[in-house]
């Protein structure tokens, strides 16, 4: 590796100038600056190479005439891909702002007349109920784009992470919503398509000031705040709370480091050091408990929160089947109901090597890549990390009357001390992220009455069922359920679940047929009601079984 190339400091943020911003948002319309129109004007080759963070493939394509005086292609190179432009042909591309008005928003530096970008500025397409938008959403320039590391207050896009989390959200309407961690704000534009009154909240000023940005580039109104998790809310509480937090687990000997780096001149602490839109600033994983903590007391009565988290498992423990006796001890006692999903698991030298190419790491100097990754290793090892497990925890806050009786007995459920909260922890999801719509459902079935007899229950239309038998044998000794859509999970039945699952037409009660299944096969009731209830409950919770009525 290279000696490292020291880092410029973070631009000021945008400006906002309402009459500057509104002739933007006229120019970049006309100049159909969408993704759909960007998509066209690139190969499948060159997309996915941006996927990558390779932007030369992309360069070189829309740089090739005709496409290269296409307005859009224009504003992709300069804003994306980091090319420096010329300033008539930026002029020409958004007529109304022009490059003067590109400098004077804060998005663009002139010098000899060429234009280079200060900011990333993308078109996002967003997928809603209420239809498809398309928006402009401005962050700080990647360091794939720049060559150079990160700053520490730098201010993430759209990453893997943020669709995540925005595929994943519950879509109801709702009277009012919160962003913890807002960043550059697209959650939180997200939500205001959906609640009267959306708050945004980031400990990074910078992260504050591009959100507004945001949200007058988009018409949307948002009440944005500085702070750390919920003081900027304190005595308010919300309908709907979603976050993708700074959830990385630094160890103290990193951080220290970057902030010796940053008091000396604003030189980032990369590899692996202090970057604000990752580190909460809070030991270990800490921060994690403390927005489950104080997430009920700003819920409403029935409202939810979706959040994306890493938790720590203990050397000695095993990552698929106890990771989730911390996020149950963070839960225990709380007045809320939990899906829990680990959707992966790491040793700690991935996680280590994950986030050291996060920040800069192929930037850096071989001695200061290897300090970085020595240290982050003997904080997990002197901990007594054996792996740290990466997926999120959807919450509904409980009514007070809730009876404990719904919760008891659901296998893979665990119910809180004094009846608090029913929680349920699923270790796999077929691959699949969940859509909002899965989530809903999961929180919803969490207090299935106690008897599952007086439900009437539809199998999904896409449902199959997969046999296996050993040779001769007329009975199968596998079933596996299988979901097409939804998350396409898989759930290896026994033979009374499997006869449950195709009776189930909406018509006949899980009593009713769990009554001609006893009679038909000459077994005891009792017996057949125990040993299907949770493999069914699972089923309904997944999707595969839909509650019709309840008798």
């Amino acid at each position: 590796m290279s000696a490292e190339t020291p880092a410029a400091p973070s631009p000021e943020p945008p400006r906002l100038d309402p009459d500057l911003i509104a002739t933007l948002i006229q120019d970049l319309a006309a100049a159909r600056w969408t993704v759909e129109r960007v998509d066209r004007l690139m190969s499948p080759m060159a997309r996915e190479a941006t996927m990558r963070d390779q932007r030369m493939p992309a360069l070189v394509e829309l740089r090739e005439d005709p496409v290269a005086t296409d307005p859009a292609a224009l504003l992709t190179r300069l804003f994306v891909l980091g090319s420096t432009e010329e300033r008539d042909a930026v002029d020409d591309a958004l007529p109304l702002t022009g490059s003067g008005g590109l400098a004077a928003l804060g998005l663009a530096a002139l010098e000899d007349g060429l234009v280079t970008a200060l900011f990333d500025l993308r078109p996002h397409a967003a997928d809603l109920p209420s239809g498809s938008r398309s928006w402009w959403i401005a962050s700080d320039l990647g360091e794939a784009t720049t060559g150079r590391p990160l700053n520490p207050d730098h201010v993430l896009g759209i990453g893997g992470a943020t669709l995540t989390l925005l595929g994943l959200t519950v879509r109801d309407c709702v009277g009012s919503a919160l962003d913890i961690g807002t960043g550059c704000g697209v959650q939180a534009l997200y939500l205001a398509e959906q609640a009267d009154r959306v708050v945004a909240t980031d400990l990074s000023e910078r992260a504050c000031r591009i959100t507004r940005f945001n949200a007058a580039l988009n018409g949307a109104d948002l009440d944005v705040r500085r702070g750390s998790l919920f003081e900027p809310v304190a005595g308010e509480r919300f309908d709907l709370i979603v976050s993708n937090p700074p959830f990385v687990i630094t160890p103290d000997s990193v951080r220290s480091q970057g902030l010796r780096d940053a008091a000396g001149g604003g030189v980032p602490a990369g590899p692996g050091g202090l970057l604000e839109y990752r580190d909460g600033g809070m030991p270990r994983d800490s921060l994690i408990a403390a927005l489950l903590r104080g997430a009920p007391g700003h819920l409403s009565e029935g409202g939810s929160m979706q959040m994306l988290a890493n938790w720590e498992i203990p050397a000695g423990a095993d990552p698929d089947a106890e990771w989730w006796r911390r996020v149950d001890h963070w839960l225990d006692g709380l007045p809320v109901d939990a899906w829990t999903v680990q959707r992966d698991v790491l040793d700690p030298a991935r996680y280590v090597e994950m986030w050291l190419r996060d920040s800069g790491g192929t930037l850096a100097p071989r001695d200061r890549w290897e300090r970085a990754y020595a240290d982050w290793i003997a904080d997990f090892r002197a901990a007594g990390v054996g792996a740290i497990g990466m997926g999120f925890i959807a919450l509904r806050r409980r009514a007070p009357d809730c009876p404990r009786s719904a919760g008891e007995g659901v296998p893979g459920g665990r119910v809180g001390s004094g009846g608090q909260g029913i929680r349920v922890y699923t270790e796999e999801l077929g691959g699949r992220t969940p859509r909002g719509v899965d989530v809903a459902r999961a929180l919803a079935t969490l207090r299935l009455p106690g008897d599952l007899g007086g439900l009437r229950l539809r199998r999904a239309v896409d449902v199959t069922e997969e046999r296996h038998y050993t040779p001769g044998e007329a009975d199968p000794r596998v079933l596996i359920l299988h979901q097409g859509a939804g998350l396409g999970r898989s759930f290896p039945v026994g033979a009374a679940e499997s006869a449950v699952v195709g009776a189930a037409d909406g018509e006949l009660s899980v009593g009713q047929i769990l009554t001609a299944i006893a009679v038909l096969t000459d077994q005891d009731e009792g017996e057949l009601r125990r040993q299907v209830d949770g493999p069914l409950r699972d089923l309904i919770r997944a999707g595969i079984l839909d509650i019709v009525e309840a008798g």
